[in-house]
C-alpha cells in the first residue's frame, strides 16, 4: 500500500497535541517556557500557527530546561507515542536542542541520515551569556560557529539550503568539508562546554548558545523573558514573553508584515507519514 504524505495542516495538529502535553507539564511542574520564534508569531500575526510553518518553537531557561528533561527521562512512560531526542537518549541525533517527537509518524529529512523521529517540536534552552552586550556577542558567537559546523558535519551531501549571503555562499563548501572531516562529536563536545558556563538568572544578556543561528538577533535583554503572559494559539492557550512585540522586533523588525508569496514556505525540508502498522 502506497503512504500518504501528511499535509502541513495535519502535521501542524500533530505537534499541537505535542505542545501542550509539554506546556501541561511545564505548569504542573512549575518550570519556566515561552513561545518562541515563528510560533511566537504564528501567536500573535495569526492566532495559530503561520500556515506555511512546519514546527514548533519553545524555550526555556538552562535550569528549567534541565528539571524538564529529568522529569521526562522518569516518567516518559506515562505519555504514550513520546519520545525523547536529544545526544543523550539518541547518539545519531545531529542537534544539541532538545526535540520531543510523536512515535507514530516518521519523518525523511532531504538532506539529513534518518534516526527514528517523528512528529516534533523543538526546545531550545536559553543560557546566560553575560552581563554585556558586547560579551554576550562575543560568547554567543562562538556557539553560532560551532552550531553551525556541527550542523554541516551531519548533513549527507553538500547544499546552500537557505544560505543567502554571497560571502557564505562561498565559504560553505570549504566549511561542509572541514565539518565533515572533523565529525559531529568534535562539535557537540565543543558545544556542551559552552553551555550552562554563565548562570541564566545572573545574565543580563539570554540566548540559545548551542543554536545561536542568527547571530546578534538571537541575543536577548534577560529581562523580555522574566515574565510571561498566556496568549491563544489555535485551540490551547500558551505562554509567551510579556514582551514579545520587544522580542520579535529584535529579530524580525517587521514581523506583522507577512513575507512575499515566494517565501511563504516551510524550511525544514522534510516529508511526512504515518508509520504502517
Amino acid at each position: 500500500m502506497e503512504r500518504r504524505e501528511l499535509t502541513i495542516k495535519e502535521t501542524q495538529q500533530i505537534s499541537l497535541e505535542i505542545l501542550h502535553t509539554v506546556a501541561e507539564i511545564c505548569e504542573e511542574q512549575h518550570l519556566r517556557y515561552a513561545l518562541i520564534y515563528g510560533t511566537l508569531i504564528g501567536v500573535v500575526r495569526h492566532h495559530g500557527y503561520i500556515p506555511w510553518d512546519d514546527d514548533v518553537d519553545i524555550m526555556m531557561p538552562r535550569p528549567d530546561y534541565d528539571k524538564l528533561l529529568v522529569y521526562l527521562k522518569d516518567h516518559i512512560q506515562e505519555y504514550p507515542h513520546l519520545q525523547i531526542f536529544n545526544r543523550d537518549e539518541c547518539p545519531e541525533y545531529p542537534y544539541m536542542i532538545t526535540r520531543i517527537s510523536d512515535d507514530r509518524y516518521v519523518i525523511e529529512m532531504a538532506n539529513e541520515k534518518p534516526f527514528g523521529m517523528g512528529v516534533f517540536i523543538d526546545i531550545y534552552p536559553y543560557d546566560g551569556l553575560g552581563k554585556t552586550k558586547d560579551e554576550a556577542i562575543k560568547y554567543g558567537l562562538k556557539g553560532d560557529r560551532l552550531s553551525s559546523l556541527c550542523y554541516q558535519s551531519t548533513r549527507k551531501h553538500f547544499a546552500i539550503e537557505t544560505t543567502t549571503s554571497p560571502i557564505r555562499k562561498i565559504a560553505k563548501l570549504p566549511v561542509y568539508l572541514y565539518a565533515k572531516l572533523r565529525g559531529k562529536d568534535c562539535f557537540q563536545d565543543k558545544l556542551e562546554q559552552l553551555a550552562r558556563v554563565k548562570d541564566y538568572d545572573d545574565s543580563e544578556y539570554v540566548g540559545c548558545v548551542i543554536w545561536l543561528s542568527w547571530g546578534e538577533k538571537d541575543i536577548f535583554p534577560r529581562e523580555w523573558f522574566d515574565e510571561t503572559i498566556m496568549m491563544p494559539f489555535d485551540k490551547y492557550e500558551f505562554r509567551v514573553p510579556k514582551e514579545y512585540d520587544r522580542v520579535l522586533r529584535h529579530e524580525y523588525g517587521d514581523y506583522m508584515k507577512l513575507p512575499p508569496e515566494k517565501d511563504r514556505v516551510g524550511h525544514h525540508f522534510f516529508k511526512v507519514y504515518k508509520k504502517v502498522e
